[in-house]
């Protein structure tokens, strides 16, 4: 059988799913191709037993989604994607979602859509592949000891952070002063984002206290940013909302203690056995246009996110338990255990 995967390559969480998704659907025997949304399709060489269009739930891609599902490209079809909060878009979008195999990430992004009448087919976490989180010993793969001899007798945070709006920079930044007044001069930051952007949506975030800004967002390899991930005593991930929180599953699989936010879809990786959670004080609604939504946004007090860090770094053998029970609950995001289901059109 001949299957395809249509995603936005241009994202890379996207394009690093649809990459695990390929090697599933090769393992469960299928003869598949790999594309990018924009790219042409024409029959007959392009005519598959089963597609796969892997994007965020937005009017945009319902619409390109609506050409390749048609009977001439496609046998069989599902959408897979997030959804940020329920949909606020025209009847027309709804009828054409009602009509598709819709599946999603998370129970958050589940019920969001059934907030719209919209019928999800089914819920498929996303995958993870262990091996990308093992390293030998060699000096290529050092980077943790590297920077344990750059900035000798601190502990080292990281972050993996697209630089937007509901990811939490502002919040961070608060939360980063706090830690500095409360624990001066004992541990580093290490922020990998985008700077330009970053910057225009926190001008003040290039002069916080202990932070180190890595500019690379979107243009490595997966390997190295699992090799970022690996590289800290703690990731903190302070974003306000998201549809399933792929970055806590990487951290999970690096067997790294994690402080996240206490809301779905993050307790739907992770626990208080597992991660250093801390509250939100409130749910903020925004009309977001793009995605043609109502976004869900846990709003939260900065003071608690320095008060989760401050518990993991004073806590260490406390922290390395809960990454350790982290990493067991990882293994049931295994990519061929999530995705072959979804491949074979069981979902």
């Amino acid at each position: 059988m001949k299957l395809a995967i249509f995603t936005v390559r241009s994202a890379a969480s996207f394009r690093n799913q649809s990459a695990l998704l390929y090697k599933a659907a090769v393992h469960a025997g299928f003869e598949c191709v790999e594309k990018d949304m924009t790219q042409r399709v024409a029959y007959p060489q392009d005519h598959f037993d089963r597609t796969l269009v892997l994007a965020p739930i937005w009017p945009r891609y319902a619409m390109d989604s609506v050409r390749l599902a048609s009977p001439w490209i496609s046998r069989d079809f599902r959408f897979y994607g997030p959804v940020d909060g329920p949909l606020t878009t025209n009847i027309a979008l709804f009828q054409i979602l009602r009509n598709m195999r819709v599946v999603v990430p998370s129970q958050f992004c589940y019920d969001q859509l059934q907030l719209c009448d919209v019928k999800v087919s089914g819920i498929v976490p996303h995958g993870i592949n262990h091996a990308d989180f093992e390293f030998d010993s060699s000096g290529k793969y050092d980077r943790l000891e590297q920077l344990r001899a750059q900035y000798p007798r601190k502990k080292i945070l990281f972050s993996n952070i697209n630089p937007l709006h509901r990811k939490g920079l502002p919040h961070l930044v608060k939360a980063l002063k706090i830690l500095e007044e409360k624990r001066p001069d004992s541990w580093i930051f290490i922020l990998h984002t985008g700077r330009v952007r970053a910057l225009q949506l926190c001008p003040d975030l290039g002069q916080t206290p202990g932070l180190v800004l890595e500019d690379a967002y979107n243009q490595l390899p997966f390997r190295q940013i699992a090799l970022k991930t690996a590289s800290c005593d703690v990731f903190v991930f302070p974003s306000l909302l998201e549809g399933f929180g792929l970055p806590v599953l990487e951290a999970m699989a690096a067997r790294r203690p994690i402080v996240c936010l206490d809301c779905q879809p993050m307790t739907e990786l992770v626990g208080s056995k597992e991660a250093w959670l801390f509250p939100y004080r409130t749910i903020k609604e925004e009309r977001w246009e793009a995605p043609g939504c109502m976004a869900q946004l846990h709003e939260y007090d900065p003071a608690a996110l320095a008060e989760a860090m401050i518990q993991a770094l004073d806590n260490p053998k406390e922290s390395q338990e809960k990454a350790d029970r982290a990493y067991e609950r990882s293994l049931r995001f295994d990519y061929l255990k999530t995705y072959e289901p979804l491949v074979r059109g069981l979902v």
